[in-house]
This record gives C-alpha cells, sequence and structure tokens, in this order.
C-alpha cells in the first residue's frame, strides 16, 4: 500500500532514499520526477495532501477573484531552508486580509510557525520528492471557500493555505535572470484610492494580465505601467528600478506595491554606498536612464534590454554590482543575510 506524505511524516523514522541496480551491479539513486501532489499543503492548522487543498468552482475566492496572498522565497543559506523575508511578508499578507475584510486570518507568530512547519515537511527526507530538495516559493493564501453566488461571502472568516512549490531544484538560487523586453502598458495604473497597492487581491491582477498578454503578442516579456500623472509606476507583478549617474531611483509606495524584493535592493544598494532616492520618477527619466532593472521574489534582478523603442545596457554594471550582492545575501554569506534571513525549523 501506498501511503501519503501525511501518512509517512507521521509513521516513524525516515524511509531510505530509493535505488535501483544496474545491469553491472552498481547501485544507484531514483530519479524522482518532481510532481506537486507529492507535497503537503497547510490549511486552517493542518497538513493535507496537495491534492486535496481544493475549494468549491463557486467558492468567492474563485468566482470573484477574492482571495489575498503573499509570495516568498526560500532559499538554501548554510545548507539549511531560510525565508527570505519572512516577517515582512507575513506582515504584508495580514494588511492585505485586513484590507479586503477578512477576519480571524491568523497572528503573525501562528503563520511564520506554519511556513516552517510546510516547508519542513514537504523538504523532509521522507517525501521521498525529488523536486523539493533545492529552493521554494511559499505562497500565503487567505480565501472565502464556501460556495456563493451572491457578491457578499457567506462568512467573514477565510480558509488559509500555506503552499510550498519547488522552483526546479537548484542549490543556488538565480538572482540574475537573462534581460528583458518591456513595453508600456496603454492604460494607467489603478489609483490608489480606488485600490491600495498594499492589498495583494487576486482580482487586482486583471488588468496587467490584459496588458501581459497584448505585451506577449507583440514580442515583449514584460508590460510597465504609468501612474495618471505619467510617472513610472511597476510591471504587472515586478518593481522597476532605474539607475541613473550611480543612483538609483525608486518610485514612492504611494503608487505602487511595498515589494519585500524591492526593500532588500535598496538595503543591500545603500550597504554598497550606492544612493537611493525614493520619489515621483518623471517618464523622460526612464527612457534617458543608464540602467533599468525589474525585480520580484521569483525574479530579484531582471535587466531591461528594451523598452518600447529605447534600448539599454543589460545588464549594467550598477546591476550587476546589486545581483553579485543579492547573490551573497540569499546564500547567508552577506552581512545583511541575517537581517533577512529566516532559518526554517519547526
Amino acid at each position: 500500500m501506498t501511503l501519503s506524505t501525511v501518512e509517512k511524516l507521521s509513521s516513524g523514522p525516515p524511509a531510505p532514499e530509493p535505488h535501483q541496480t544496474t545491469p553491472n551491479g552498481e547501485r544507484q539513486p531514483v530519479i524522482i520526477r518532481p510532481v506537486h501532489d507529492q507535497g503537503v499543503v497547510w490549511r486552517n492548522g493542518q497538513l493535507v495532501p496537495f491534492a486535496d487543498a481544493t475549494c468549491h468552482v463557486l467558492s468567492h475566492m474563485a468566482a470573484r477573484g477574492s482571495q489575498v496572498f503573499d509570495v516568498m522565497l526560500v532559499t538554501k543559506a548554510g545548507g539549511a531552508p531560510s525565508a527570505v523575508g519572512l516577517r515582512a511578508h507575513v506582515a504584508r499578507f495580514l494588511r492585505s486580509a485586513e484590507l479586503m475584510g477578512m477576519e480571524d486570518v491568523g497572528e503573525v507568530g501562528d503563520l511564520e510557525r506554519a511556513v516552517a512547519q510546510t516547508v519542513t515537511a514537504n523538504a523532509s527526507p521522507v517525501s521521498q520528492n525529488a523536486a523539493y530538495r533545492g529552493c521554494f516559493v511559499v505562497k500565503l493564501i487567505a480565501g472565502w471557500t464556501e460556495e456563493a453566488i451572491g457578491v457578499m461571502p457567506a462568512d467573514v472568516r477565510p480558509t488559509v493555505y500555506v503552499v510550498v512549490l519547488p522552483t526546479g531544484g537548484e542549490e543556488v538560487f538565480e538572482v540574475l535572470k537573462s534581460p528583458v523586453k518591456v513595453k508600456s502598458a496603454t492604460m494607467p495604473k489603478m489609483p490608489a484610492e480606488i485600490l491600495p497597492p498594499s492589498m495583494k487581491v487576486a482580482a487586482s491582477y486583471t488588468p496587467g494580465l490584459r496588458e501581459q498578454l497584448q505585451a506577449r503578442a507583440e514580442g515583449f516579456d514584460h508590460t510597465v505601467f504609468k501612474t495618471v500623472a505619467g510617472d513610472l509606476a511597476e510591471s504587472t507583478t515586478l518593481s522597476m528600478l532605474v539607475v541613473t549617474d550611480g543612483r538609483i531611483l525608486a518610485p514612492p509606495l504611494d503608487s505602487v506595491l511595498d515589494g519585500i524584493t524591492r526593500r532588500i535592493v535598496l538595503d543591500v544598494a545603500q550597504d554598497a554606498g550606492i544612493p537611493v532616492e525614493v520619489r515621483a520618477i518623471g517618464w523622460d527619466e526612464v527612457l534617458e536612464a543608464d540602467e533599468l532593472f525589474l525585480s520580484s521574489t521569483t525574479h530579484p534582478i531582471v535587466p531591461v534590454a528594451l523598452l518600447d523603442q529605447q534600448g539599454y545596457g543589460a545588464p549594467g554594471p550598477v546591476t550587476r554590482a546589486l545581483a553579485m550582492a543579492m547573490t551573497e545575501l540569499y546564500a547567508g554569506g552577506h552581512r545583511l543575510s541575517e537581517q533577512w534571513l529566516t532559518p526554517l525549523r519547526t
């Protein structure tokens, strides 16, 4: 009888790694294909098989797009899983839930322990899942899962999930990504008076998705929004930062998401002696910049090679220096690593 991951985790000592015998008699480890369903999901305090963490098609979170979420990276620092910006991500998640009107989502400490528990369970040798051996992405989700037809949820208390997904098994997370082509959006970013950028709710990403699909159809990789006033805002799911005369310019938080990776980038830059300015950035400054790069949880440093018809050196010297420092930080060897990395132990 095949045991589920949940059953294995409660059945005693870890199972040995599976092996196979080659024709010449040598024993070699069996390569296990990454299958998410071999993992477990934390749901309202319990670990459940990945395939069982479902909701009704007419649930409010599915039908109305009302789920709030946050995404964090887990790297290998010193050989152990460490969450990047754990406290900041959990706090932002709770703020999104508060702005959405959700109640009883949880306390900071409880959610931090839930993250540690879920990562530890999925990364355990007991799970025998080769996909969960390197770096992970953790997604916190709160959503109204009861079946509902109307606009209002049946209960203001949501179901809370912690989901862990592998990034591909790499032991060292790749910070610097390949250069990309970016297209400016055809519409401005929704003003904060209508939708606060600090509220990460699924439905708010719909305009960005539409713009992203159009950009891809025209041969671009990403799209970037301007504010109603015409200043730089952000990409659909990434922050955009500008490098001019050795300085890093970042849009103010009244118009963009307070990205955790953006915070780390700015901290690392200031630690390296690179001047940082947080202010409104006119579109002409963007076009005249020396370097542009995007930044997000899963894509910390993404050099921009083309914005509409304007080309840039990608990656430029400042972008490269930041990527090297960020790589060191994620591996645990930077002086800011202790500030931003939290070892995950149950």
